[in-house]
């Protein structure tokens, strides 16, 4: 029987590529793209799980993590392979949605065209990650057509509402599927060549009404504006942001200019030129830093405004609202030493003839939900460029989303060889003080 990585069909991945750039899925309209990977999955000997989550039961479940994008429900398309033996799960994962592509002039083609010039494809959510969603798919096609002489289960799961709050891969979670190991195909590239990412940042939003008092502009000093109110916010902003960096001492996030970045996204104000803006709104994204929990992110945060405010004669009088929009699930980290990240790291060096770059992430992803509410060992490895994510003009190489597919499938064929309690017993992250015991749950066999 040939090797599984010989089943990586490239022309085949890069049509699938091109299909699922060329569908729109901004976050909160990623029905068609989940619908899309579901007919592909049917296509093979696979069991195939396909739902939608309802908005009103996730919000009911107390591991909501808040969604800034109004959704009805969160669609999830999941399938398995079984082998003939016992042994291990792996899981194959990623999320379909893409965040909106801003200023169109800014693109040199329709931002969703999947216009393929030389190796790469240009759209939307390209890199971040449609590339290695489809690597994914690649790489589970491979055992699903390749025969069943293997041990274990591999599973496929795409998910929504990543680029929001991880709704999607908390779905997942609720649908009862759970995994030995876990890798997640997010942009991790850099120079050329993948990283394997074993741990990531948090991050949370947060939305901050500040008040102000109008007067005509003519008589600004008889008003209080809510601008300038805000600009002392935004220096203590800051401040914790700087204070967090600075006592940041583990090697993979410190060699990051900003490991934990707070962010001002969004800021309303005011309503007419001529008078003081009397009131403003901002949506901030803060970073949630590898030794601290999202409760414990945002009373720090929660604190650095109140020490700004205490002695201001307006704020102190008249505080700001701060409420949480969303959270995800705040970061996460594999040890270094565990058998997932050795088989990731020698299945790309037997794909790329080199050794892959063990590095952190300064971004938050769906790997935290994994990790943190289904106690799931899991790495990042993926095709796309982070640099491109998010940006006009996002493409990726379609070479390297073939060769990121044949080191998933080397990957999972190393990690279907050990022991499921070995991959287990190892995973030495604990949980964090606010998920509650009712969250840890046992790991269903679907």
């Amino acid at each position: 029987m040939p090797r599984r990585t010989a089943l990586i069909d490239e022309q085949r991945t890069s049509d699938r590529l091109v299909s699922l750039v060329r569908i729109p899925s901004v976050t909160g309209d990623e029905d068609a793209a989940v619908a899309q990977i579901a007919n592909w999955l049917q296509q093979l000997d696979a069991e195939i799980d396909y739902w939608n989550d309802g908005i009103a039961s996730l919000q009911r479940d107390p591991r909501y993590p808040g969604h800034e994008v109004e959704r009805a429900w969160a669609p999830v398309v999941v399938a398995v392979v079984r082998g003939a033996q016992p042994g291990p799960t792996v899981l194959l994962t990623g999320h379909v949605d893409v965040v909106p592509p801003g200023d169109y002039n800014l693109w040199r083609d329709e931002p969703f065209s999947g216009v393929t010039r030389g190796d790469r494809v240009y759209g939307c959510g390209a890199s971040d990650m449609k590339s290695g969603l489809i690597a994914a798919l690649a790489a589970f096609e491979a055992f699903a057509e390749g025969g069943r002489d293997f041990p274990g289960r591999v599973i496929f799961a795409a998910v929504p509402a990543e680029e929001d709050s991880g709704l999607g891969t908390l779905a997942a979670i609720r649908g009862n599927w759970r995994a030995d190991a876990c890798i997640i195909p997010e942009p991790t590239v850099r120079d050329g060549t993948p990283e394997l990412v074993i741990a990531h940042a948090g991050a949370m939003s947060l939305r901050v009404r500040v008040r102000g008092k109008a007067a005509h502009a003519s008589k600004r000093l008889q008003g209080e504006s809510a601008l300038d109110h805000f600009l002392t916010l935004y220096q203590a902003m800051r401040a914790d942001e700087t204070a967090l960096n600075q006592r940041e001492h583990h090697p993979l996030m410190a060699v990051h200019p900003l490991p934990y970045a707070t962010n001002v996204g969004v800021l309303r104000g005011g309503q007419w030129s001529s008078s003081v803006m009397d009131s403003l709104e901002a949506h901030i994204r803060v970073g949630v830093a590898l030794d601290e929990t999202i409760d414990e992110a945002e009373a720090r945060f929660r604190h650095a405004v109140a020490e700004a405010i205490r002695d201001d004669p307006w704020l102190s009088r008249n505080p700001p609202e701060i409420r949480r929009l969303a959270s995800g699930f705040g970061s996460a980290q594999t040890p270094p030493d565990h058998p997932l990240v050795s088989a990731v790291r020698e299945a790309a060096e037997e794909t790329f003839r080199m050794t892959p770059t063990v590095a952190a992430a300064p971004y938050g992803c769906d790997m935290s939900g994994w990790v943190r509410l289904a106690q799931v060992p899991t790495v990042l490895y993926g095709p796309g460029d982070i640099d491109e994510a998010h940006a006009p003009n996002e493409s990726v190489s379609l070479e390297t989303t073939v060769r990121v597919a044949r080191t998933l499938v080397r990957a999972t064929e190393h990690l279907l060889d050990l022991n499921a309690a070995t991959l287990r017993q190892t995973h030495s992250t604990s949980l964090s003080g606010d998920e509650s015991a009712t969250h840890r749950r046992g790991r269903a066999e679907n």
